[in-house]
């Protein structure tokens, strides 16, 4: 007999083979929600944070929001509705309906049409409350025309298999929460480096009406020189059919990430588009979107939506950096007058930038950036086995 007709997981904790029982949520913990607080009650210097359902809009563990403030004197209402401890937070109505959080403060009241669940093994119950079956679930379940809402008692009765030992949960809560803590551990490093990089952004480019950047490379000293885009780089077009390249598509590049989303190293096709060469720019002209990649050793053919910019006498890496700069971005975001939001060759390719006169200072600050970008990917790498270790582990280890 199967472990799935056995009522088991694939993979279990050592010392437990009891087969798993089908248990409600409301079985599982206490279900209750807030209170209806009037919005003329707000006041931002209240003392009490108002959680409601815009505060919970994916699953994650939060702390702390910035959302309205109230003051209250009732002790019966703050005993009630304080969000001290430990719990699960689940919207009840509008876009984010079924989402759920982890969220615990002393300071912070739980505002009506948000469920709240209190248990003694709220890590296990918040894998359940999170997964997309219950999400799924709770959006099939909703009812109503302009804005959709589901009850408590949905909440409370949605059934699912758990192990019948409590020691058995507790290990299965205690292995995701510290699985949960790595992903948000590692997705705040990134963040950080993708903050750091935009600031880099800011800070080794000149603003607006000055001639050198704030930051820069010791050694160097000149000001910079305005060089028209076109004159920079040039605009390649040669097409091609050929099925012995491999093919790159807008959708293959990674928003801003300058790198590709899979491996095409065997996508290939007999359709048109432009050659490229290593250290040859691919730019996405398609807006909002900034798609642009650079690969030092990459040989295909462009499809679609892209301009292929082979660097003239500039550094290829600082043309690529260029292009994600702030000065360059508002040039090729303006749009106005086009019937499709895609950047206007003749205007970007007429517009002057400032650029570094010697081609050893443009080598390194694309070569840092470059190198800042490696690790943005190494970071995002590591983040994508987390959450692909981490689904990996809830297909095998509930049921």
């Amino acid at each position: 007999m199967s472990d799935k007709k056995r009522n088991v997981p694939v993979l279990r904790f050592n010392g437990f083979s009891d087969a798993w029982e089908q248990r409600k949520l409301g079985e599982l913990g206490k279900v209750t929600t807030g209170k209806a607080f009037s919005s003329i009650d707000f006041d931002e210097q209240g003392e009490y944070l108002v959680i409601t359902n815009k505060d919970i809009s994916t699953s994650s563990r939060s702390q702390n929001v910035v959302t309205d403030r109230i003051n209250v004197s009732d002790k019966n209402i703050i005993e009630k509705y304080n969000l001290n401890g430990e719990n699960i937070l689940v919207t009840m109505d509008g876009v984010n309906l079924g989402k759920t959080a982890m969220y615990s403060n002393e300071n912070a009241l739980l505002a009506q049409r948000v469920g709240r669940i209190q248990s003694t093994q709220l890590e296990f119950v918040y894998q359940i409350t999170s997964s997309n079956n219950f999400f799924m679930t709770m959006r099939t379940l909703s009812v109503g025309n302009a804005i959709k809402h589901i009850s408590l008692s949905q909440i409370s009765n949605y059934s699912t298999l758990v192990p019948n030992n409590e020691a058995e949960q507790q290990k299965i809560g205690e292995l995701f929460k510290h699985l949960d803590n790595t992903i948000a551990l590692h997705q705040r490093k990134l963040d950080t480096l993708k903050q750091m990089k935009k600031g880099f952004l800011q800070q080794l480019f000149p603003k607006n009406g000055e001639k050198v950047p704030r930051m820069r490379f010791t050694g160097f000293q000149e000001e910079w020189e305005q060089r028209k885009f076109g004159e920079m780089v040039n605009r390649l077009n040669k097409t091609s059919n050929s099925s012995g390249l491999p093919k790159v598509e807008f959708e293959d590049i990674i928003s801003g990430a300058g790198r590709l989303n899979k491996d095409i190293s065997n996508k290939f096709d007999n359709r048109k588009g432009v050659i490229f060469h290593p250290n040859n720019i691919l730019y996405g002209k398609l807006r909002p979107y900034l798609k642009n990649w650079l690969h030092p050793n990459f040989k295909g053919v462009a499809l679609g939506d892209f301009w292929v910019f082979e660097a003239s006498d500039t550094h290829p890496f600082f043309i690529y950096i260029l292009i994600q700069s702030e000065n360059y971005q508002k040039v090729a975001n303006d749009t106005a007058g086009t019937k499709m939001p895609r950047s206007d060759w003749k205007k970007v390719s007429n517009t002057n930038f400032l650029i570094p006169t010697e081609k050893y200072e443009q080598q390194k600050i694309g070569s840092f950036f470059k190198q800042l970008d490696n690790t943005i990917t190494l970071h995002q790498y590591k983040l994508d086995q987390l959450n692909i270790l981490k689904r990996s582990c809830l297909q095998n280890m509930f049921i």
